[in-house]
């Protein structure tokens, strides 16, 4: 059939960027902002606001006020991360006001090449896929040069970092390898800090919701 489009629906484009419309088209929507030597490789969405800072970005998904740079493939970010540096993201889902620290890289294929399994607490869940990075949730944050396995889970608000190789589950809150929980007046601080660097005032309203999400995340 005939080539995909380009559709840039108001985004900023800065000379050098490469589009690969081969396997579907691209769009850009207003107010994003493109690169020079950054490929974006179809089907690709690139979401309000949303900075994509050089290298590859394929069959993804970016969501409103991400800022993306290094190479990311069949990954959905919600909106609202932070990807600022170079590493490997594939076959993921990042959640809203994630940050990435530098060298953040995921395993999305296992030595074995075999399906891949879920740890979550309840016990092993069986995917049957081959290809699956992390899952990472709201507000989590990991440290630079972090490693991530195939299937990796990553709680609400956890703070991934640490002597050792995370593990494949990671609960909500945790506080790095030390075994402790991040407090509520912790993630409510630094979720005040965060906020505001994406324009979004924290309310009387935001700052209950905030709440309810620790509370209802660190019972389980």
């Amino acid at each position: 059939g005939a080539p995909a489009d380009v559709i840039v629906l108001g985004g900023a484009i800065e000379p050098g960027v490469v589009f690969d419309v081969r396997n579907g088209p691209v769009i850009v929507e207003q107010h994003a902002y493109v690169a020079s030597g950054s490929r974006l490789g179809g089907p690709a969405y690139v979401g309000p606001g949303t900075e994509i800072l050089g290298q590859s970005v394929r069959a993804s998904v970016i969501g409103p006020h991400c800022k993306v740079r290094g190479e990311v493939s069949s990954s959905v970010f919600v909106g609202y991360a932070n990807k600022a540096h170079d590493g490997f993201v594939g076959h993921s889902v990042i959640g809203r006001w994630v940050n990435l620290g530098a060298g953040t890289t995921t395993s999305n294929l296992k030595n074995t090449y075999g399906p891949v399994r879920l740890r979550p607490p309840a016990g092993p869940l069986e995917t049957g896929r081959q290809f699956l990075g992390s899952l990472i949730g709201d507000h989590a944050k990991t440290a630079i040069g972090t490693q991530l396995d195939t299937g990796t889970l990553v709680g609400v608000g956890a703070n991934v970092f640490g002597s050792v190789r995370p593990p494949k589950y990671v609960a909500p809150f945790a506080w790095g390898d030390t075994g402790e929980r991040m407090g509520r007046e912790a993630f409510l601080t630094v979720a005040e800090r965060v906020l505001p660097r994406r324009a979004v005032p924290v309310t009387d309203a935001v700052r209950q919701m905030l709440g309810t999400i620790y509370d209802h995340a660190a019972a389980r």
